[in-house]
């Protein structure tokens, strides 16, 4: 059955209620609310960069479980992206918008009772699936809820509650040491604290309109804008995006559907530029202690934490810049910075703590301020009954990379050394550098139905 279309509402001017809105309350507290899923997963995973090097002895993990344990929370991810993305586009946002912060919460206070590393990987396993599963539901509710001048910096601050989970979580970790020889167990179970706050937070958030448009359910999406906004909106506005008949099944389908209508590009940009950001970053902040230590830097906690304290300012710095100076150059200056401060810790003599410090936080402060993007290009590039399974797959694609770089470090670096390992970290991020010379485009002043038709 296909959906109507009015033909007296040209496409040319769809979405102007919605992409034009003033900034009111309620899309601030979208945002807000849509900023929990990511400061819980920057909490989880940060948490256990504190947690490990107290975990390895607690439990006796030889290299293999250290990787798998590290890695475990990032292969569910990829479960979760790839899984929960294409059915969040057939069975909507809004239940699946709880029940992952419900897996969050059982998930975190169970890791508290562990006694062997098989469990503590199943349990992040199972978290990282949640992790996954929020990613295409927040990025693709606050992307269809939110006016244009806001989108990019609203999906922007995502990840900027990513990073403040993160940077939260080393202050916390460092403040849970003195808990005595379990303190590694009251920082895994203490992610269920966040979890259930913003849990509370999300209740009362409505479906997508634009998805409820996308349903056939135009009547309904008319009266979630009238409620929320305020305003009237019509059918032709709503069915901007919509050009497919609407399709039954568990929404796996969707993958062939991203492909078959040419969709196929833009999720390998997005992969690519995502894998080439991830998974560099995501192996150093894992080990991140221990690779300073290797550089004989003293009280690796302490200065872990502030370092990520300053990525959280790099991330605010991509959120003010993202609007003013557009998608592209923010994408391939940050990749430009970070292979930068690579090159530098790989090939300079470092002798002094400070300046290795200094460079550990340039390379977080860039790789943070491009990260904005990871939301914002898969969100803007796929339209509505698409978009929750493109960012499904980004998320899915960049996991393997940020799961594989996490597992393989151990290794890498009782083979190669710390330098050869960070060697590879240049490769790595050259290949993003050009990835995105090539084929990033520039989506900054589009409504969301012209975004979603420009390909790379």
């Amino acid at each position: 059955m296909s959906l109507p279309r009015t033909s007296r509402e040209p496409l040319r001017n769809s979405a102007e209620t919605l992409d034009n809105a003033p900034v009111t309350a309620f899309h601030r507290r979208m945002v807000a609310v849509a900023m929990g899923g990511p400061f819980c997963d920057g909490y989880l995973l940060g948490i256990m960069g504190v947690a490990l090097s107290l975990i390895t002895p607690a439990l006796d993990l030889d290299t293999l479980w250290t990787g798998l344990v590290a890695a475990s929370v990032l292969i569910g991810v990829f479960l979760g992206g790839a899984v929960f993305g294409p059915i969040t586009d057939r069975v909507g946002r809004h239940l699946m918008y709880v029940l992952n912060l419900v897996a969050f919460v059982i998930g975190s206070a169970l890791q508290f009772f562990v006694t062997e590393a098989w469990q503590l990987v199943v349990l992040r396993l199972f978290i990282g699936v949640a992790i996954g599963a929020d990613y295409p539901i927040a990025s693709a509710l606050t992307t269809e809820l939110v006016p244009r001048r806001m989108r990019g910096p609203a999906l922007s601050g995502l990840v900027l509650a990513w990073w403040v989970g993160y940077g939260v979580s080393y202050w916390a970790g460092w403040l849970l040491l003195g808990t005595g020889d379990d303190s590694w167990r009251w920082m895994l179970a203490s992610g269920a604290v966040p979890a259930v706050l913003f849990l509370l937070l999300r209740a009362g958030v409505p479906e997508s309109p634009r998805w409820l448009a996308s349903r056939g359910r135009v009547d309904e999406a008319r009266q979630v804008v009238r409620r929320h906004l305020g305003q009237e909106v019509s059918a032709g506005e709503l069915l901007a995006e919509v050009r497919q008949d609407r399709r039954g099944g568990s929404g796996l389908g969707n993958l062939a559907e991203m492909f078959r209508r040419g969709y196929g590009m833009p999720a390998l940009f997005c992969s690519l530029f995502w894998i080439c950001q991830v998974a560099p970053a995501f192996a150093v902040r894992s080990f991140q202690p221990q690779m300073l230590e290797s550089f004989g830097v003293t009280g690796t906690f302490g200065a872990s934490a502030l370092i990520t304290t300053i990525a959280v300012a790099g991330t605010g710095i991509g959120l003010a810049v993202v609007n003013r100076i557009g998608r592209r150059p923010l994408l391939i200056g940050s990749f430009l910075c970070v292979n930068v401060s690579l090159i530098a810790l790989t090939v300079l003599p470092l002798h002094y703590a400070a300046l290795v410090v200094a460079l550990f936080a340039a390379f977080q402060f860039f790789e943070a301020a491009g990260s904005g993007l990871q939301f914002v290009y898969p969100s803007e590039l796929f339209p509505t009954d698409l978009r929750a399974t493109g960012v499904g797959v980004a998320t899915a694609m960049s996991r393997v990379g940020s799961a594989s770089s996490t597992f393989l470090l151990p290794m890498a670096t009782a083979d190669l050394g710390v330098l050869g390992t960070l060697a590879i970290g240049v490769v790595i991020t050259l290949i993003g550098l050009v990835v995105s010379v090539l084929l990033a485009p520039e989506t900054k002043d589009l409504g969301l139905a012209e975004a979603s038709s420009r390909r790379p």
